[in-house]
Parts: structure tokens; C-alpha cells; sequence
């Protein structure tokens, strides 16, 4: 009987730190290949990273638009 594959979300970095911790686990158990857990610890490195470059992105988004609006009042 085949297994199930799993879909997961990894919409924040809680989702992913969950993966990690459930990868760690499964390794530690001989439950999941070496390789394969190397290839998700590298591929959450990235995820984490474009979310925190999202998040930052956003945020000089808010605060340029906040300038914005204190040059429209001084003007």
C-alpha cells in the first residue's frame, strides 16, 4: 500500500520551524533519509529568508509612505 504524501503550508516561519522540528524528529528515528532532510533544512533556509525580505520590503513600503505624508504637511 503506498503512503499518503502530505501537503503542507509554509506561510510563516512558524509553519516552517513545525517542518524542521517534525524532519528532525524523523530523522532521528531513521524515519526519513539523511539527503532528504538536508534537501528540506536547505530549502526552509531559503523559504525563511524571501519571507523575511518580504516582510522588510513591506515595511519600508509603510514607512516611505509615511514620509510621503509628513513631506505633504510641511510643504
Amino acid at each position: 500500500m503506498a503512503t499518503k504524501k502530505q501537503e503542507i503550508r509554509l506561510n510563516n516561519p512558524s509553519h516552517v520551524r513545525r517542518l524542521l522540528n517534525r524532519t528532525i524528529n524523523q530523522l532521528l528515528n531513521d524515519e526519513i533519509e539523511e539527503s532528504k532532510s538536508r534537501a528540506i533544512g536547505y530549502l526552509s533556509q531559503i523559504l525563511l529568508k524571501s519571507m523575511e525580505v518580504e516582510d522588510l520590503a513591506k515595511r519600508i513600503e509603510e514607512l516611505e509612505a509615511l514620509v510621503e505624508v509628513e513631506r505633504g504637511y510641511t510643504n
